[in-house]
């Protein structure tokens, strides 16, 4: 005996011919685009919605205005403007200014190391407001120019204002980041040889003293997209 096929069949083969075909595929493209439209709306509104519960009640909010401004001088995205604003409340308990040293403390990003050279590498006041920690951190960001990030990445390294990268430099750096060993003098063996090395590779001897930026962006830049970039 014959059987019709089902009514969703019927649609469904009536949908993919020649001319509903053409309907069928624009309306495949408005309902993408209003879940996208409307996904992106969601975000935006659990993201207000996550800032407003951690908002001391002395604190300015930030507009629409304030964050389209921020993302455009930064480079950050809505998100990650959200979500830095609001360790900046918690760490200000509301206040628009705060020590910089205060907020590279507390910031979670920067735990580790080298946490005490991120103040003079990022070029930060004594007073901070958050426009100016947006800015200084959108070095961090994906799309920040590599030349930013090179210049920041020099000045960590670098101890003083000579545009250079000393031996001391380097070798104080290591110190900082390599762990302990149960042999003082092996690490600090190691730590020499590594330095050593370093500048002889970069510079064709182990006699010079100093990296310049031209040396140091031979090493660096393989690495820095990598290494310089964090997602707030």
């Amino acid at each position: 005996l014959f059987c019709p096929p089902p009514l969703w069949a019927s649609m469904l083969e009536i949908a993919f011919q020649v001319p509903w075909l053409y309907g069928t595929i624009g309306l495949f493209v408005l309902v993408a685009g209003l879940l996208f439209v409307g996904m992106k709306f969601i975000g935006r509104w659990i993201s207000d919605q996550q800032l407003a519960r951690v908002h001391p009640p002395n604190a300015r909010k930030l507009s629409n205005e304030d964050f389209e401004a921020l993302c455009c001088r930064t480079g950050l995205s809505r998100s990650e403007i959200s979500r830095l604003y609001m360790s900046f409340m918690k760490i200000t308990d509301g206040n628009s200014h705060e020590e910089a040293e205060k907020i590279i403390q507390e910031v979670p990003y920067f735990q580790g190391p080298l946490q005490d050279r991120m103040l003079s590498a990022l070029k930060l006041p004594e007073q901070i407001d958050f426009v100016i920690l947006a800015s200084a951190l959108s070095v961090f960001s994906e799309r920040a120019a590599l030349d930013d990030k090179m210049r920041f990445l020099f000045r960590l390294y670098s101890s003083d204002v000579t545009g250079t990268v000393s031996k001391q430099d380097l070798t104080n750096l290591m110190d900082d980041v390599l762990p302990e060993f149960p042999d003082d003098d092996e690490r600090n063996r190691l730590i020499d040889r590594a330095v050593q090395g370093t500048f002889e590779e970069l510079c064709g001897s182990s006699e010079d003293q100093e990296l310049g930026m031209e040396q140091f962006q031979m090493a660096a830049t393989p690495l820095i997209g990598e290494r310089c970039t964090i997602f707030f």
